[in-house]
């Protein structure tokens, strides 16, 4: 799979191989992480900065719903569109059938949670980021526990934001 093909939320349409005159199965990122287990993407908004890029390549897994925790940086989709946000929280809401996990995400740069992301919406786990010539492993031990301490400074940040943007303090 080339990175170009995994950097839309919409289905792509590939180029036909060579011998054939019909091109390939169109499959779009979602499916590519559903079917395939993995997928490249390549980030175009900032609210993950400073620790995910625009420009950067985020390798993503297939992952196990349950096992994700705060700290980690996950892929998701709604509306059809991607999203790369880091969990923060994960809550259980009672209902009849026994309960269901939410996860409470939000991206680093960003001073407010986003809606709570459930097992359908969830496609994967980053696991690497490619930046240039560098590249990030997001399993290593360094990484897993900076992604914990920002997933609970998480939390102040919007403090900073309300400060900051306070007229009357300026």
């Amino acid at each position: 799979m080339s990175a170009a093909s995994a950097l839309s939320p919409y289905p792509i349409e590939q180029q036909p191989r060579r011998g054939s005159s019909t091109p390939a199965a169109s499959e779009s990122v979602a499916d590519k992480v559903r079917i395939g287990g993995s997928a490249a993407v390549r980030v175009a908004a900032r609210s993950m900065y400073p620790w995910v890029r625009p420009g950067d390549q985020l390798f993503v897994r297939r992952y196990d719903f349950s096992q994700v925790v705060p700290g980690d940086i996950i892929l998701y989709e709604r509306a059809s569109r991607l999203f790369v946000h880091r969990v923060v929280l994960r809550i259980t809401q009672p209902n009849l059938t026994g309960g269901s996990d939410l996860l409470v995400v939000k991206g680093d740069s960003l001073d407010r949670y986003g809606a709570p992301v459930s097992g359908q919406e969830f496609l994967g786990r980053a696991i690497r980021i490619h930046r240039g010539r560098r590249h990030i492993d997001l399993e290593s031990f360094s990484r897993t526990l900076l992604g914990r301490f920002l997933a609970k400074a998480s939390a102040w940040r919007r403090f900073t934001y309300r400060l900051a943007s306070n007229d009357s303090l300026r």
